[in-house]
């Protein structure tokens, strides 16, 4: 294999991803990895540096990003942006928001005693400062950005400190949420302009506190919150490729999205339902950003919450009770808009599903290694499973609602057991394990009476994992054999 030059190794095996050089350089605005997705690929880079290198001031001698070392690092960890320096950047970021703190400690000391004019000037004085600050080492590009991102970050948190400030200084007694709603807009429009994945982290936990502090304290729902975190944080995720601030945005919109809920009367099923439809969902843009080529790396994070929420919601269906009263349809004062609340989720996991099965039947579907096959079609139909029985709950026994959801579960599990011991992946095996036992604790207490029975199902149970240990192994064993050879 050739790599002399760009053009020499345009056409490899799919299994390897040209890289170029290999070089990420905010300072030469010189990116290679911009748009690509090296995951589970081999790179290839071209030794050393372009030729332009000598123009940003390395004098013949190749600098830190012709480094051998620091190449296989950046192709290893390409990270949300290749070769961003996060580690000054997370602890510029901490710094900046201890340091906030401090300040806002050491004028309190004294607050009372300080002019009302002195006081609103230091708040803005040092607004001023601190943003102009951050701006100007951000907008420079250089070595000192991520220095500018931390600064930025304390002006905001400046900002917010400022905000109670002022409400104090003149005696404003106001519905204190909306603190956090100008707090987090502020901080938004900086996370838009600069942009700045930090600023963006920040404006997505203050709009859900204030979502939150308005259903909670007042009973009050936001629905600008979900759509604000949907329609502004999220392509700025999108566009940034940050996996860190998507990893704060979906839990973040689950809550705020939950804190939106009409109110009025017993509504836990509208709830309960769409979480597990907005958990179906999760799973299923995880298998259309990797196959439709559009931020791939974003899959795993849609698929560890959806994954964990989904689970979670089906082991409780598997209770007869639960299930009964999560899936109980209460019409008394049901409005449209608490049908339009779980349908949006619904129709929109059920289109997402419909989209996989169409690239699962062409052929386009993008799987990862150990990734289960086409008993992950058990995910919509779990949803379409609780749609069904609001619709029958009144009129069938407990068991008949819960037990097509145990059916599911075990099917699960017996997929991931299967996967993980023909192919030796620990994860599989461990995960599968792991809910087999819980869902023969959860049948031990309201399914087998019986002291016989119970011991016989545990047997059983401890004979597939002790069997499931053996073939786990022995994949394992060929799996290494294979790759030495």
């Amino acid at each position: 294999m050739k790599n002399a030059d760009r053009e020499a190794s345009e056409n490899i095996d799919e299994r390897y991803q040209n890289a170029g050089y290999g070089i990420s350089a905010d300072e030469w605005k010189f990116d290679e990895y911009n748009g690509l997705d090296v995951k589970g690929k081999v790179v290839v880079v071209i030794r050393k540096e372009p030729a332009f290198a000598t123009a940003h001031g390395t004098k013949g001698e190749s600098s830190s990003h012709g480094d051998l070392i620091t190449k296989a690092i950046l192709a290893r960890y390409p990270g949300d942006a290749a070769g961003r320096p996060w580690g000054m950047i997370i602890f510029s970021c901490l710094g900046a928001v201890i340091v906030g703190l401090g300040i806002i400690l050491l004028l309190a000391y004294n607050w009372d005693a300080i002019p009302n004019l002195v006081k609103l000037a230091i708040i803005l004085g040092s607004l001023a400062v601190v943003h102009a600050i951050g701006i100007k080492l951000v907008v420079g590009a250089g070595r000192y950005r991520a220095l500018g991102e931390g600064i930025s970050l304390l002006g905001s948190m400046l900002f917010g400190a400022g905000i109670f400030l002022v409400a104090q200084i003149y005696n404003i007694d106001e519905h204190f949420p909306n603190a956090f709603l100008i707090w987090g807009l502020g901080v938004l429009a900086m996370a838009m302009v600069m942009p700045s994945i930090p600023q963006a982290i920040l404006a997505t936990v203050l709009l859900t506190i204030w979502s939150g502090s308005e259903r909670l304290g007042f009973d009050s729902p936001v629905w600008v919150t979900p759509v604000l975190l949907l329609g502004l944080i999220g392509p700025l995720a999108w566009r940034s490729r940050s996996h860190l601030l998507l990893g704060v945005l979906i839990p973040a919109f689950f809550l705020a999205y939950g804190f939106s809920m009409p109110t009025g009367g017993n509504h836990d099923w509208v709830m309960f339902s769409t979480f597990l439809s907005l958990a179906a969902l999760c799973l299923a843009v995880s298998f259309l950003t990797r196959s439709m080529g559009s931020f791939p790396g974003s899959g795993p994070v849609f698929w560890w919450y959806g994954g964990v929420i989904f689970i979670g919601v089906l082991y409780l269906l598997c209770f007869p009770s639960l299930a009964r009263e999560f899936l109980v349809w209460h019409h008394v004062q049901t409005t449209w808009m608490h049908y339009l609340y779980g349908l949006i989720p619904l129709t929109l996991a059920l289109l997402a599903w419909g989209g996989v099965a169409y690239l699962h039947v062409s052929g386009k579907l993008v799987r990862n290694t150990g990734d289960a096959g086409f008993e992950v079609f058990l995910i919509p139909l779990t949803v379409i499973l609780g749609v069904v029985d609001m619709l029958v709950v009144h009129r069938v026994a407990d068991w008949v609602i819960a037990g097509p959801f145990n059916l599911v579960f075990i099917g699960l599990v017996a997929s991931m057991m299967a996967r993980g011991c023909k192919e030796g992946l620990i994860k599989q095996t461990v995960l599968g394990s792991g809910m087999l036992v819980l869902l023969v604790v959860a049948r031990y207490f309201d399914l087998f009476e019986s002291q016989l029975v119970r011991g016989l199902v545990f047997v059983v149970t401890g004979g597939v994992l002790l069997v499931e240990g053996f073939l786990y192994a022995r994949a394992k064993k060929q799996k290494v054999e294979g790759g030495a050879q």
